[in-house]
Formats: structure tokens, C-alpha cells, sequence
């Protein structure tokens, strides 16, 4: 009788290792669709694991800093696989660098991590009469498609497809353009689809940042100045103007020395 329990008792402890052994085996993979994301642009975090537990995955995403920027669950499909979409940026995602996901399924025995590369605020070209400039901006629910300057409105036109109500953050060069009334700054006029918006701004000695709310279905965005490169300052009309006088009385001597008469 008792060496009937004592290995009843050892069956229990062998399958008991064997359960436990099992649980800890599970084993999650993680991966993303690109290496490096700019501000609103889509993260598609997916995976698989070797075992479902009827618990979610939990994610979490870190700055360079180790702060969580992000936290977020999903749960495997009848196919162990895994896959959700999170969104770059937001107002924790303030430090360009490498970003850190951790994913986490029951045990902290059971996870994978990966990393990817975070721009942070990203650059459109702009070509004016064969010259390129950059426009740096960050938009939420939305992208950009185009920027056109319209060189005699003194404007840029700025093409959207936007994915739900959402703002346009646009750091515009005062070399490229620029809203004055005399010397003093005065106010850009933002139109969203023809329609009068204003907008919030800081300024530096260099550049003005623009933040323009949208809603769901802007096509355009319209922004005008006063002055848009390339244009006339009135120090290059100085600098022009004595440069023809300077070859005006060069071609007087010339006809002087020469015998020419002068008309």
C-alpha cells in the first residue's frame, strides 16, 4: 500500500515538472515592418508565440532615455501569430534616437525585444525655380502629399490626405518665407480648403513654426506671406543698382579714352 502512494507521488512530481517545464518553454518573437519611423508614421508590431495563454501581450515602447512612451496590448490569433499598429510620436516622443519595444506575454520569463530608429520631426523638399529647400514638420492623423509654392501669391500649398481631425506642426524658414509689414512681423494668412483658419505660432530670429489644426476631410492647406523666395530685398536692389552705375562709368572711360563720342 505504501509503495503504491509513493509512486502515485512520483507520477504527480514527473508530471507536474513536466507542466511546469512546458509553461516555461513558451517562447514570443517580435518584429517590425521598418527600421526607422519619422513623427506619424504607422508602427506594425507583430510576432508569434509557441504557446496561447488566456492572457493579453502586453507592449511597451521606450524613449533613448528608458521612459515608457507607450503601452499597449493585443493577443494572438488562432494561428499564434500576434499583430497590432501603433502610431510614431505624441507629446512623450520628444527625443529623437533609438526607441525600445518590449513584448511581454504571462511572465516576464516569456519576451522579446527590438528596437527601431525614431527621426522624430520629418523634412519635405521644396523646389523654388531650381533651387531646393527643406520644410520640417510633424503631422497627427494625416500626411503630407505635396508642398507647391505659388511664387506671385507669395504662398505654399501644402496637399494633405488625412486619416481623421488632426494638426500640421511647419517650421518655415524666413529665407524661404515670410510675413512682414515694414520691418515688423505680421500675421501668414492660413486658409484650410479656402476657408480663413488662424493658426498658432512661435517665432525665432530664423525660422516661424506653424501649427495648424485640420479637419478629417482637408485636401489643402494654403499658407501666404508677404514675401517668398526668390525676391528682391531692398539691399539687393542697393547692391544692383550701384552695380550699373559702376559699369555705366567703366563704358564712359572706355569711349573716353578711345576717342568715341559720348551720346
Amino acid at each position: 500500500m505504501k509503495s503504491g502512494l509513493a509512486l502515485f507521488v512520483i507520477v504527480l512530481l514527473v508530471l507536474s515538472y513536466h507542466t511546469a517545464f512546458g509553461q516555461t518553454s513558451n517562447t514570443i518573437t517580435l518584429t517590425t515592418d521598418k527600421t526607422s519611423y519619422s513623427d506619424g508614421d504607422k508602427i506594425i508590431i507583430s510576432g508569434t508565440v509557441s504557446v496561447q495563454i488566456s492572457i493579453p501581450i502586453s507592449i511597451v515602447i521606450k524613449d533613448p532615455n528608458q521612459r515608457v512612451v507607450m503601452i499597449g496590448q493585443t493577443s494572438p490569433d488562432a494561428n499564434n501569430s500576434y499583430s497590432t499598429q501603433v502610431t510614431a510620436g505624441g507629446s512623450l516622443w520628444t527625443s529623437p534616437g533609438t526607441y525600445e519595444i518590449d513584448v511581454t506575454y504571462g511572465s516576464k520569463d516569456t519576451t522579446a525585444k527590438s528596437t527601431f530608429e525614431f527621426t522624430g520631426l520629418s523634412k519635405y523638399p521644396i523646389e523654388i525655380q531650381g533651387a531646393m529647400y527643406n520644410a520640417t514638420y510633424k503631422i497627427t492623423n494625416g500626411k503630407i502629399i505635396s508642398i507647391t509654392p505659388v511664387i506671385n501669391t507669395k504662398s505654399l500649398a501644402i496637399s494633405i490626405q488625412s486619416s481623421g481631425n488632426g494638426s500640421l506642426q511647419i517650421i518655415l524658414p524666413r529665407n524661404v518665407i515670410d510675413a512682414k509689414q515694414g520691418q515688423q512681423d505680421s500675421q501668414f494668412s492660413v486658409q484650410e480648403d479656402g476657408s480663413q483658419i488662424t493658426p498658432q505660432e512661435t517665432k525665432s530670429d530664423s525660422s516661424r513654426t506653424l501649427t495648424i489644426p485640420f479637419q478629417s476631410d482637408t485636401k489643402e492647406i494654403t499658407i501666404t506671406g508677404t514675401q517668398i523666395i526668390p525676391e528682391f530685398g531692398s539691399w539687393s536692389f542697393i547692391v544692383l543698382t550701384f552695380a550699373m552705375a559702376v559699369l555705366f562709368i567703366y563704358s564712359r572711360s572706355l569711349r573716353v579714352k578711345h576717342g568715341t563720342p559720348i551720346i
